[in-house]
């Protein structure tokens, strides 16, 4: 729902849950070693329920029609197959394949079910080694954070502030989260103190009683085996320095959604900036309640888009108008609870701003709420149609959609009615 104010749009967030699905089977009998196949025969109740594997292990279920030939071997080769890429993720795969076994083979009268397991513990043994080496290069990561920090005088304490870290182009998530702990860990056995980001900072400038602000990218590198590269920078106002990077492989780090992997929005010249009160890395629980804030270095016409899902609508949401925004004035452009109104659990917004309404282009126009064309929403979210002299100003902020036991302390929504969209006049 769009409440307006002042020059000043209020809104619902828009953004969509993930459903996770799981397949259902019956309750069988835990067991602390796996030796052998084990064969049921058939029962009705068989292949519903849920499945459970031997304390101790991973599991995956494959269900094949009776009427396939081989259906077992089928189901058998298809539940090893999905456990080894889950569990590997394109690294050391054949160290991993080694450790699979079918525990449970039964069927239900209409369909073979098969379980693949593999020991919890065998599967840590083999990454263990990369584990360490990463937890050594954030050592060292530290350690540069701390040289890096000013100068202090006798009694002053250097912190610093972890802020988003940018997974394959949007803040936040289960993987940007593992990391911001990891590195906060590492962090702590430096001579840094770290601060928690206060509320109602914009993202310009540095927050009270903190010496740096840190933010992380996350990519993945190319190549026959999934590695990944997080990179950071230490802020200083003004000042953005490198810190280098670090390496180690997908498997070794909780999944993100590819569904929610991102072409990067623009990053601007630093005079813009815009920023919310979120979970470590940048995200948000569905349902959870934040403020987002905008501030400039110098005096601009400026426009919010509020983009959503992979680019599939978006909304214009604050305009200056044809006044200039005041350098360093903070603007809250509203409270919102997250919500979900797409299939892709991302939400992203993008501030056009420049010293001209004519370097605003067409957006210039844009005074109240409307309702972006989906073929420019989609545009925009690629990082196109930003008007060409208005490029040094523009910048983006976006974050993931979570849910599940990182957010059980999170009220979840009610289903939202957001047919009210539609409705809105088109801003062209």
């Amino acid at each position: 729902m769009v409440v307006k104010g002042s020059r000043l749009i209020r809104w619902t967030g828009s953004v969509a849950l993930l459903g996770l699905l799981g397949c259902a089977s019956q309750p069988v009998a835990q067991q602390a070693e796996v030796s052998q196949e084990v064969q049921a025969p058939a029962d009705p109740q068989a292949c519903s329920g849920n499945l459970v594997p031997p304390t101790g292990y991973h599991q995956e279920t494959s269900f094949v029609p009776l009427s396939v030939n081989d259906a077992r071997e089928q189901a058998a080769e298809t539940a090893r197959t999905r456990l080894r890429d889950r569990l590997c993720q394109g690294y050391r795969c054949e160290q991993i394949a080694e450790h699979i076994t079918v525990w449970r083979t039964t069927q239900d009268g209409r369909q073979a079910c098969v379980m693949a397991v593999a020991s919890r513990e065998k599967v840590a043994a083999v990454y263990a080694e990369p584990t360490r080496a990463l937890e050594a290069e954030l050592a060292e990561m530290a350690r540069a954070i701390a040289e890096a920090l000013p100068d202090r005088d006798e009694g002053e304490v250097n912190s610093v502030a972890l802020d988003t870290i940018n997974d394959s182009g949007v803040n936040g998530g289960p993987r940007a989260e593992w990391l911001h702990d990891q590195l906060l860990s590492a962090l702590g056995f430096s001579d840094v103190l770290t601060r928690k980001l206060p509320g109602r900072w914009s993202g310009l400038g540095l927050p009270p009683s903190t010496a740096a602000v840190v933010r992380g990218t996350i990519r993945q590198l190319p190549g026959q085996e999934a590695m990944l590269e997080a990179s950071f920078r230490l802020e200083r106002g003004d000042e953005v320095r490198g810190m280098g990077s670090v390496t180690f492989p997908q498997a070794i780090a909780p999944t993100t959604d590819p569904q929610t992997y991102m072409p990067p929005l623009p990053e601007g010249n630093g005079r813009v900036a815009l920023h919310m009160d979120a979970r470590p890395g940048g995200a948000l629980c569905e349902g959870q309640q934040t403020e987002l804030w905008l501030e400039t270095a110098e005096p601009l016409h400026v426009r919010v888009i509020n983009l959503y899902g992979n680019g599939e609508g978006g909304l214009m949401v604050y305009s200056s108008g044809e006044e200039r925004l005041p350098p360093h004035h903070p603007v809250s452009l509203g409270e919102f609870k997250a919500v979900r109104a797409s299939e892709v659990p991302v939400e992203r917004f993008l501030v056009v701003a420049a010293p001209t309404l004519e370097a605003l282009g067409r957006f210039a126009a844009l005074e109240s709420t409307c309702r972006l064309p989906q073929t420019m929403a989609s545009a925009l979210n690629r990082g196109r149609q930003v008007p060409e002299a208005s490029m040094p100003w523009a910048m983006g902020m976006d974050y993931r959609l979570m849910s599940g036991e990182s957010c059980e302390d999170v009220e979840a929504p009610a289903a939202q009615d957001l047919s009210m969209l539609a409705g809105l006049p088109s801003c062209w």
